[in-house]
């Protein structure tokens, strides 16, 4: 009886790592793929159709089970850069990639997006640029995953083979003020570089939907401690509050999934955030990533956010 669920979380601890390995070369993960940023025509085929283009880490690229775009950085065919392309006719520039830091999309080159910046990627004429971004830098999903390791089956995965999910190993420290001060600078440094870029172009700064709502009972997805979930919380509102500033100092559009998304958390009826479950654990789901694409949506289109209904039902 336990040896499916044993399979279902070997198979969680594996979509796991190869997440969390995407863009990290000292894991010993050999890459031999690397993936380009996906330019997708305007599906009015205009030459004149605005350009957008997408920056940031895997809550931008959207892993999971469906349309998957075969590659090192993890993107998804309907990740919310593909869902606002396709709904507001404009051509895309997807340099999206999993495992991204800000330094990645800065100055970092990053080999699982072909040894090189993301930033590289924005033209001059761009129109719409969204960045999602600061997770990384922080630990923030590595934390959840190893926690959850650690809560699971520990006899089971004291014995895996997969390394970061091993029970013993140290957890990670919990950021401290400095951490989302840095975290915070990074997105500055990211902005002013890509309004240099991009001069003309309007930018969005778009923040993470939350994994866990403060003062909730856990659930199966989300097998973690009431302190590790207190923890969580902590940590993603430093995160939230850090991409808040970085977006008022440089004038930039905040997009608030972390607020949008507080009544869609793992243990909720409608989750935007996958749980401790594979393929992809702890990342948006499919509501998730049409929630968030509808929240760009909504800032590009304002009339649309007076429109009968939402895609969501949010």
């Amino acid at each position: 009886m336990l040896r499916p669920f044993r399979d279902q979380i070997r198979a969680t601890v594996v979509a796991a790592t190869a997440l969390a390995t995407a863009a990290v070369v000292t894991t010993g993960v050999v890459i031999v793929e690397k993936s380009t940023p996906e330019v997708k025509a305007a599906s009015n085929s205009q030459e004149s159709a605005r350009v957008y283009v997408a920056l940031g880490s895997s809550y931008a690229a959207g892993p999971g089970p469906r349309r998957l775009v075969i590659g090192p950085c993890l993107r998804t065919k309907n990740n919310y850069p593909n869902q606002v392309a396709e709904t507001l006719g404009m051509k895309l520039i997807d340099a999206t990639c999993s495992g991204a830091t800000t330094r990645n999309i800065l100055d970092v080159p990053q080999r699982a997006f072909g040894g090189r910046p993301q930033i590289d990627e924005v033209p001059s004429d761009a129109d719409v640029i969204t960045i999602t971004t600061g997770g990384n830098d922080i630990d923030y999903v590595s934390r959840l995953i190893l926690d959850g390791c650690g809560n699971v089956l520990p006899d089971f995965l004291k014995h895996s083979p997969i390394r970061s999910c091993r029970v013993g190993r140290d957890p990670f420290p919990e950021p401290g003020r400095s951490a989302y001060l840095e975290v915070e600078r990074s997105m500055v440094a990211v902005i002013d570089a890509v309004r240099l870029r991009a001069p003309h172009a309007k930018i969005l700064l778009v923040d993470y939907p939350p994994v866990v709502e403060a003062g909730k009972p856990s659930c199966a997805r989300l097998p973690l401690q009431p302190e590790q979930v207190a923890q969580t919380v902590r940590i993603f509102n430093g995160l939230a509050e850090a991409t808040a500033r970085a977006a008022q100092t440089t004038g930039v559009t905040l997009v608030e999934a972390s607020r949008a998304g507080a009544q869609h958390t793992v243990c909720s009826p409608t989750p935007w955030v996958t749980g401790f479950t594979p393929p992809v654990p702890y990342h948006p789901s499919e509501a998730g990533k049409t929630g968030v694409a509808d929240l760009v949506i909504d800032t590009l289109r304002p009339s649309r956010a007076q429109q009968a209904g939402s895609r969501t039902g949010a």
